[in-house]
């Protein structure tokens, strides 16, 4: 019976009020917004207005690639991953905007057949700096699109499941577009 009355009670209390969002001017021009229209000076809350709350964005078709363009599905809150051929090895390339050069891990360039062999460089990122190999592989095949020959850095990637970083040297070949609400990332050459 106690659980009853304590349901009823729940059932019947007034839902807490759905938060407002207040605009207003004041003399100087300057706009100002409140979450309590209360908190307005009393000369200004007539000319208040009350604001709509935003709405979720409808669902949309999602258009269909530019021909040539390279799809990749992303997951919200993942890193955008290409899947990409080298020697006709398959690698994941993580898509990083902010690495000059493309990084392929030792072990993926050995699959592919190509030798570390090349410049010993110095490479600098977040996390530090490291001694890596600059090697020279003739050509990584992106979705259709061949890039090559081109010179990457020989270095392990601390990212689980992917083989390197795909940097600007190849991504400046094309117009990177993320759109993670159709949960597609594409690649369009320019």
């Amino acid at each position: 019976m106690r659980s009853l009355i304590l349901l009823a009670l729940v059932l019947l209390a007034p839902a807490p009020a759905a938060a407002e969002l207040w605009r207003w001017t004041d003399e100087s021009g300057t706009v100002h917004f409140t979450a309590e229209r209360d908190a307005i000076p009393p000369r200004y809350r007539d000319a208040a207005s009350a604001l709509e709350h935003p709405s979720a964005r409808p669902a949309q078709e999602v258009p269909a690639a530019e021909p040539g363009a390279i799809a990749i599905a992303v997951r919200a809150g993942a890193p955008v991953v290409a899947d990409a051929l080298l020697n006709g090895v398959a690698l994941r390339l993580l898509v990083d905007t902010g690495a000059d050069r493309t990084v392929i891990a030792p072990e993926a360039l050995a699959r592919a057949g190509i030798a570390l062999t090349g410049p010993t460089i110095r490479i600098v990122g977040v996390a530090g700096s490291a001694v890596a190999t600059l090697v020279s592989v003739p050509r990584l095949d992106l979705g259709g699109a061949r890039i090559g020959p081109l010179a990457v850095v020989a270095w392990t990637v601390p990212a689980d499941g992917v083989d390197g970083l795909l940097g600007r040297d190849v991504l400046d070949a094309f117009t990177l577009t993320v759109d993670t609400a159709s949960g597609r990332a594409t690649l369009t050459p320019r």
